[in-house]
């Protein structure tokens, strides 16, 4: 059974700073991982340490970040956040994004 897939609206927003092509691109691969194993452990798909933004992260086309949550209750996967990856550090809208990284002494 395939899980809902929900794009929060300040998704959207992240998504246009891509351009139309590769935001059609980024939301058409995010929806089809996600809706079928979201709580998979791949090279593509990891659990975040605690942060107050996302539990989970989904590498596409390699620079590409989806952060989302998972509702394994209602079998929902809620989409937080996308952004690009640049060296050590998360672009999201063309800024340097920290609140996901969440405390490296844990």
């Amino acid at each position: 059974m395939p899980w809902d897939v929900e794009i929060r609206e300040s998704v959207l927003g992240d998504l246009r700073w891509f351009g139309r092509r590769t935001a059609k691109l980024l939301l058409t691969l995010a929806i089809a991982a996600l809706e079928s194993d979201p709580l998979a452990e791949t090279r593509n798909s990891k659990t975040l340490r605690p942060n107050p933004v996302a539990g989970r992260e989904l590498r596409l086309l390699g620079e590409f970040r989806v952060l989302f949550d998972v509702d394994e209750e209602e079998h929902r996967v809620t989409v937080v956040l996308v952004g690009e990856k640049r060296g050590d550090a998360l672009v999201v809208r063309g800024r340097r994004y920290e609140a996901h990284e969440g405390d490296p002494s844990e």
